[in-house]
């Protein structure tokens, strides 16, 4: 039983050693300044409606239209750093020139305010993929999941473009809800409850076995145990009379004198328990005859 309260103790610790190695790695990797980058492409974003019965037009710029897309690409920032007048270079490219055609754009900062964000020049297209260049003039580190800055594009095609978003002086990857704090709060909190479950999970597993199943298997296995004490005098009280360790002594009274030995080693192990110790045990004392033998 104390082999198994220590193994829980010692995988309990393990645990915690290791979320905590894992905190600490974790925010050390989120230390690094990488800016995240969502996109978010819809093709249908606005269909022209069909009534038979009814004229309906729909045009951008007096050109008919059908359909158009919508392609938001969104940067949040959740380094360890507020930045102040970055410049930010993205870049359109269609996979095939007649799969992507940019009608309209727009951007916006923080909160939907346009004015945190200013536009370097216009959108240029070298035929082959689109340029856009702008300054966030404010880009705050984010908790959430609240983008600092969005390029929101209205499109004809179907297919998706690739996109390169290039921040001055700082890397990017893809977005990712992981990678904000927040998350990661959650995420530990989410793993810390977990192990206090698991805690106590595996405290209740020890009680029951302690306190229940440890008594029930001593009562049932009383004889069982006897006969194991009585074959460990046996074995002893052989030894004895092979090397001829009492030679004044009659083979009942080496009986006797085996049984009283381990007796006393039994019954002083049993007073140094505490009553749950007992208790697991099922309660039954020490008893001398026990481990006496016929001789």
């Amino acid at each position: 039983m104390r082999d198994v309260g220590k193994n829980i103790v010692i995988a309990a610790i393990s645990v915690a050693l290791t979320l905590i190695g894992n905190y600490f790695y974790d925010s050390s990797k989120n230390a690094i300044k990488k800016l995240d980058v969502h996109t978010n492409f819809d093709p249908g974003y606005i269909s022209k409606p069909n009534f038979p019965d009814s004229k309906i037009e729909f045009k951008v710029d007096d050109i008919e239209k059908s359909t158009l897309g919508r392609l938001d690409i969104s940067i949040l920032n959740y380094t360890e750093s507020n930045f102040k007048d970055l410049p930010i270079k993205i870049k359109i490219t269609p996979k095939k020139t007649n799969d992507f055609k940019v009608i309209a754009y727009s951007v916006v900062g923080e909160k939907e305010h346009p004015d945190l964000v200013s536009k370097d020049k216009d959108m240029e297209f070298d035929g082959t993929s689109y340029f856009f260049s702008y300054t966030a003039t404010t880009l705050n580190r984010e908790e959430k999941t609240d983008y600092g800055m969005q390029l929101r594009v209205l499109f004809e095609g179907n297919t998706e473009p690739t996109i390169d978003v290039i921040p001055s002086g700082v890397s990017t990857r893809v977005f990712d809800r992981d990678n904000s704090p927040h998350q990661k709060e959650v995420t530990w909190k989410a793993a810390w409850l977990g192990l206090g479950l698991i805690a106590l999970i595996l405290a209740v597993i020890f009680i029951f076995t302690w306190l229940i199943v440890g008594p029930v298997i001593s009562r049932l296995t009383k004889k069982m145990d006897v006969k194991s004490r009585k074959k460990y005098a046996q074995d002893i009280f052989n030894a004895i009379k092979k090397d001829n360790l009492q030679p004044n002594m009659s083979d009942q009274e080496l009986a006797d004198y085996v049984a009283q030995v381990l007796y006393n080693q039994r019954q002083e192990k049993w007073q140094n328990m505490t009553i749950i110790g007992r208790w697991s045990l099922g309660l039954i004392e020490p008893n001398r005859d026990d481990y006496l033998i016929e001789p």
